[in-house]
């Protein structure tokens, strides 16, 4: 009987707001248990020589805890992405004893080591026991509104005058950006809202106006999100605030990595 695969995303988007992340990364992971070796060769490389006090039956425990190191700054530089395949020992208190990477990309090795090492488990049945894991490291990529998987909402965090000069700055990092809808994205609705807009002299938004439409319904979303908006100003007379400013918004559609 196979074992059951459990596979669980744990990231997705990093950030929304241009000025924090401008990468989107995926991290997936998949545990199998040991017995099922049909499906742990198609998952990875076959397993060293098991010892004959590891258990290789009974249920799979139940991860409990698992955290993921950081994507390894070398890798990312190097656009290194994919899966990589481990063995990992769990104990009776559901702890993990020993793991080991059997098959991936080299650089994403210690990453994976170091994250495997953190995980808990429900304690099994018959400890010790061996498990499969793969973990996955990869960004979304620019991909077909219609096919896509997810919808990113990007706006500047400054406001600039004619001449290119910072004159304003949100009041804040606790902002909302529009909604992207499914259903514009499914429909192949893609790039950017331009709006002009107004400041009182508290910073808040007094008018808007759209300059550039994407589609009524994100139009109106966007218009709606703005208002709430308040800028804290960096130039000029707080008497005379910064007017006809432009805001630009970008809806991009974006898959997963394929491993």
């Amino acid at each position: 009987m196979f074992g059951r695969l459990i596979r669980f995303t744990i990231g997705g988007i990093v950030a929304s707001k241009m000025k924090f992340c401008h990468l989107f990364l995926f991290f997936a992971v998949a545990l199998l248990a040991t017995e099922n070796r049909q499906v742990a060769r198609a998952q990875s490389e076959p397993l060293p020589q098991k010892q004959d006090n590891i258990s290789q039956q009974g249920a799979q425990p139940k991860l409990t805890k698992s955290p993921l190191a950081p994507y390894p700054e070398e890798a990312l530089k190097k656009k290194i992405e994919g899966k990589v395949g481990l063995s990992i020992v769990v104990d009776a208190k559901g702890r993990v004893l020993n793991v080991k990477a059997l098959s991936g990309p080299p650089e994403l090795f210690q990453a994976v080591i170091d994250s495997a090492k953190q995980w808990e488990f429900e304690p099994p049945t018959h400890p010790p026991v061996e498990l499969r894991a793969e973990v996955s490291y990869g960004s979304q990529k620019v991909c077909s509104a219609p096919v896509s998987d997810f919808g990113e909402v990007m706006s500047s965090a400054q406001l600039r005058n004619k001449n290119g000069k910072v004159v304003g700055m949100w009041d804040g990092d606790d902002y909302a950006l529009p909604p992207y809808f499914t259903e514009d994205r499914k429909a192949g609705i893609t790039g950017s809202i331009v709006l002009s807009i107004a400041l009182d002299v508290e910073g808040k938004v007094k008018q808007i106006h759209l300059v550039k439409s994407l589609s009524p319904h994100l139009d109106e979303a966007a218009v709606k999100t703005v208002r709430t908006w308040k800028f804290k100003l960096i130039d000029g007379n707080p008497g005379d605030p910064p007017n006809d400013f432009q805001v630009q918004i970008i809806y991009r559609a974006t898959c997963r990595p394929q491993f």
